[in-house]
């Protein structure tokens, strides 16, 4: 009921606001200050007013960043203190070039291009390579590869290429009948 009179009193005060004096400016404040004094034990018992804190936005963590593990390369003391015997390289204009390469550990490539003129339109000319390189392996065997890379594609012969299983008889036999 008192907080009725106050709203009331309050929008009479507003209305009238622009023709207070500050005699009649003083006497609406000591009866708000009146009117707030005697019903402050009434409005005391009201919950106490709840501030909201803010809440952050939930940002999901960024992914830890990539770990790179390194290669471990196991090399002997002969390979990290190899030395460079022999370094040739050679290339002309027209693409061919040869290189040839030889280090104190044993480890030795060469190869040799040349362009190949196919014909066509437009011609067709492919730069068609020969060559080898060896190693020893860490068994103690010297490994030796030699290819030729063409038109019929890379093709490795050598020590280390595994070869096919022999063919069977029967098979053999059957495929003789066959011719």
């Amino acid at each position: 009921m008192h907080l009725v009179c106050v709203l009331r009193f309050y929008d009479h005060i507003r209305t009238a606001a622009a023709s207070l004096t500050s005699e009649h400016a003083l006497q609406v404040l000591l009866i708000c200050a009146t009117l707030v004094a005697t019903n402050a034990q009434r409005f005391g018992s009201l919950p106490p007013f709840k501030s909201f804190a803010p809440v952050a936005a939930r940002v999901p963590a960024p992914p830890p960043p990539p770990t790179v593990q390194r290669a471990v390369v196991r090399a002997s003391t002969d390979d990290r203190s190899a030395q460079t015997l022999r370094f040739d390289n050679d290339a002309d204009p027209s693409g061919a070039f040869s290189y040839n390469v030889e280090t104190s550990n044993g480890i030795a490539a060469q190869a040799q291009g040349t362009p190949r003129n196919f014909g066509g339109n437009p011609p067709v000319v492919p730069v068609v390579i020969s060559g080898a390189f060896r190693w020893v392996s860490p068994e103690g065997e010297p490994i030796d590869i030699s290819y030729t890379a063409d038109e019929n594609g890379y093709q490795a012969s050598g020590s280390a290429i595994p070869t096919p299983p022999p063919i069977p008889e029967a098979i053999l036999r059957s495929l003789q009948r066959l011719q």
